[in-house]
């Protein structure tokens, strides 16, 4: 089912820098996206250094998400896995909360595919509806699969 939403140009571009730039402050961590007038944009952009000292863009990525009605996330994901290692995948997330309207929900989930053609090299795709689906790291190293050791330096339970 088309929903008529299209990407934003503003997207592509952020997206590509997100992929590109992976060394710098100015690397981009975590970007929201949400349907507006038709069309999806980036509402908010979280770099490197807009991260303070004592929290970590998961952290970031949980606070953003949960203030949303509905959105899209890609969120920069630093891990380590037993069998690989450190690890930087992106993964992107669809947020529809149980709370929204199913009106907002159904355009979002119909808006996905349109979103999915631009955000090619993201490893991982993750649908969220409550609080309790992303609650602690533990709930994402879950949703990463295999044995995960650390998320943002933080170590994980049951590995």
């Amino acid at each position: 089912m088309a929903s008529g939403v299209k990407v934003g140009d503003d997207v592509k571009e952020m997206f590509e820098k997100m992929k590109l730039n992976k060394q710098s402050d100015d690397r981009i961590r975590v970007m929201a996206l949400e349907i507006e007038d038709s069309l999806i944009r980036v509402t908010d952009v979280i770099r490197q250094k807009d991260i303070e000292q004592n929290t970590d863009a998961f952290e970031i990525f949980k606070k953003i998400m949960l203030t949303k009605n509905c959105c899209y996330m890609v969120y920069d994901c630093h891990y380590e896995k037993c069998e690989q290692g450190g690890q930087e995948d992106l993964v992107f997330s669809m947020w529809t909360p149980d709370s929204a309207a199913i009106k907002s929900k159904m355009k979002y989930a119909s808006s996905k595919n349109a979103l999915k053609t631009v955000l090619k090299g993201v490893k991982h795709m993750l649908q969220l509806n409550s609080r309790e689906d992303i609650e602690s790291i533990d709930d994402l190293a879950k949703k990463l699969g295999g044995r995960v050791l650390s998320i943002e330096g933080k170590c994980c339970e049951g590995t």
